[in-house]
């Protein structure tokens, strides 16, 4: 059998190709892949007969004899593993899939790292009962680590802060330290600002945080103009995620802080492309 596997959007590998990719090859099938995403469309049309995901069904899901495949990290030219060590979350956010599609919090095993640079596409890392036991692996096997998804700064502790200094934490491309905290609502902003001091006072350079800022969800430019500051005040890096179909002023707002024009150039003197 011929098969083909597209991925269409995201800067990650998509773990499901990967493992349909090991599961035909062991069968004998001649696997290709079409990495669209890195073609730079602005908009991608197709025609279909069969797709999956979540972006077509929340409730879509490998077969189980796929699940428990390991990535096929040879085909995708991988020179780090990626999965879950968990998978739910212990919240329920509106604005997210995560409850609906993978149900409560729960840990899982740690068979498929194979390199030592790893990707965790975890929800909710910094929730595992099991993070200290998780993080005291990571040393012992002195593993370059990518919380891309991000951690929970409403559940740092100065216990947990000192646990993630001992890590080699890095980004996307395990070039550059960071680690990835989210501040989506007000409501939380004295646990921010708490978390962040925990981190520092364990030796964590705020440099190194980079926080995700939702905006366009259930929030006020002021109140997302008042995020940003508080993140920048902090010494810590902004990261704009926008909901659903922003309009102008806000994808304008996000470009500001996401290229880092804000370094050299106020919001009031900026003066956006025109797309």
């Amino acid at each position: 059998m011929k098969v083909g596997l597209i991925q269409a959007d995201g800067k990650i590998p998509n773990l499901a190709l990967m493992k349909l990719a090991m599961w035909h090859r062991q069968k004998g099938d001649d696997v290709e892949v079409v990495d669209l995403s890195t073609y730079g469309f602005d908009r991608l049309y197709g025609s279909k007969i069969f797709m999956g995901g979540s972006g077509f069904d929340i409730q879509a899901t490998l077969p189980s004899e796929i699940e428990a495949q390991i990535p096929d990290y040879e085909k995708f030219k991988l020179d780090y593993s990626i999965g879950f060590s968990s998978r739910g979350c212990i919240r329920d956010c509106g604005f997210c899939i995560v409850r609906l599609k993978e149900g409560n919090y729960r840990d899982c095993e740690l068979n498929w790292i194979k390199h030592t640079k790893v990707l965790f596409l975890d929800n909710n890392f910094t929730a595992s009962p099991e993070f200290k036991e998780k993080i005291l692996y990571f040393v012992k096997n002195k593993l370059k680590v990518c919380f891309n998804q991000g951690l929970d700064i409403r559940l740092i502790t100065p216990e947990k802060a000192e646990l993630l200094s001992k890590i080699k934490y890095y980004d996307l491309k395990f070039k550059t330290r960071r680690l990835y905290f989210a501040f989506d609502d007000l409501a939380y902003e004295q646990q921010v600002i708490k978390g962040i001091s925990c981190l520092k006072t364990a030796g964590i350079n705020p440099k190194h945080l980079m926080f995700y800022i939702l905006v366009g969800y259930n929030t006020t430019f002021e109140q997302d103009f008042y995020r940003f500051n508080l993140i920048k005040e902090q010494g810590c890096l902004p990261f704009i995620m926008l909901f659903g179909s922003p309009d102008k002023k806000l994808k304008d707002f996000a470009r500001w802080i996401n290229a880092r024009y804000y370094n050299f150039i106020e919001w009031e003197n900026y003066k956006p492309r025109k797309d």
